[in-house]
């Protein structure tokens, strides 16, 4: 089948976010045997000005996807994280292109306010919606048309191509790669403490004064030099939220350590990921394993095998074109496919 693929394809970072959950996606489409044009709704919108301005080119942005969609004829149109792209637009295409379907994703917390309200916007035009957070909260975005499933951050073998349980002796013990923290959130109050058990010798922190993120192939080696990555969220107390940092790590080897309260003990063993169930524990485990090398480097290889297997980019597309489609799933998927109807 078409996809017409409408997302943000950050192309205005010059590859700074080739990791990017989107391009793994259109992999996962494509290496099912499906024709995927790629529509940047955010470039497009700036490209379509003298101004390079995304404000003042929403309205050419829209107009171009709505000739996109008449000349390309697609079977699906998957739509995610497209601020820029008017409801309207999508009842436009729907009337323009009748046989076609509409997918919305979407990767953000939905104890943000800006994501609800960008999901909803979409999914009310929906035939299903795909979250990457679980529970029944989904079941706000249902509709007569529309059903709501959970789908999990996803690897792909071709971009997640690091293994850092194969490195002998990396220069870092720990590596935590966040966004810049505020001061007095969770976040940066346990990168506090982890720095003032451990120093900063060994604890590689991003997100902190002195250390601003990075992206790139530079994110993805720091990944590389370390032995343990921290995966803490914000608002992780929703079940299975998680920021695709989780991916990123698991995905190249990293031994992942992760609060329990996540629920991925629920999917994972203990011999694949680093369960802590507080803050306190959390110290322990890193302690530990920081004497134990072995075992740690044991757990990073079990995880990164058990993500490979479970949440590769081919299971995740092949899914949401089976939801979407309304067609019986051809396996046993490993996350929860309850799909949340009105």
């Amino acid at each position: 089948m078409r996809v017409l693929y409408v997302g943000n394809f950050n192309e205005k970072h010059d590859g700074g976010a080739f990791y990017d959950s989107n391009r793994k996606l259109a992999n996962g489409f494509i290496r099912n045997g499906h024709q995927v044009y790629q529509f940047s709704d955010r470039d497009i919108a700036r490209a379509s000005t003298w101004f390079r301005s995304r404000k003042f080119g929403v309205v050419p942005a829209n107009m171009r996807l709505i000739k996109t969609a008449k000349t390309y004829w697609p079977d699906l149109l998957f739509i995610g994280h497209a601020d820029p792209i008017y409801a309207q637009t999508l009842k436009e295409i729907r009337k323009a292109v009748p046989h076609i379907k509409i997918a919305v994703y979407d990767f953000d917390p939905l104890w943000q306010e800006q994501t609800v309200e960008r999901t909803a916007k979409h999914a009310a035009l929906a035939d299903a919606t795909f979250i990457t957070t679980a529970g029944d909260e989904l079941r706000r975005f249902a509709n007569k048309r529309n059903v709501v499933s959970f789908f999990p951050n996803l690897v792909d073998s071709s971009i997640d191509t690091v293994r850092s349980f194969d490195n002998p002796d990396p220069a870092t013990r720990l590596f935590y790669g966040m966004g810049n923290a505020k001061e007095g959130s969770e976040r940066r109050q346990v990168a506090e403490m982890i720095i003032e058990r451990f120093g900063k010798e060994t604890m590689e922190i991003l997100g902190m004064p002195g250390n601003p993120p990075i992206s790139g192939i530079g994110y993805q080696r720091r990944i590389g030099g370390a032995r343990m990555g921290l995966n803490l969220s914000r608002g992780e107390v929703f079940p299975l939220y998680s920021s695709d940092r989780m991916a990123q790590y698991t995905g190249n080897g990293l031994m992942t350590l992760i609060h329990r309260r996540t629920g991925y003990d629920q999917i994972y063993k203990e011999d694949e990921l680093a369960f802590y169930d507080d803050f306190d524990q959390l110290l322990e485990r890193i302690a530990y394993f920081n004497e134990h090398d072995d075992e740690a480097r044991t757990i990073a290889k079990n995880g990164w095998q058990r993500t490979h297997e479970i949440f590769n980019e081919r299971l995740v597309a092949q899914y949401i074109t089976e939801v979407t489609f309304r067609q019986e799933l051809s396996e046993d998927y490993q996350w929860p496919t309850e799909l949340h109807r009105v």
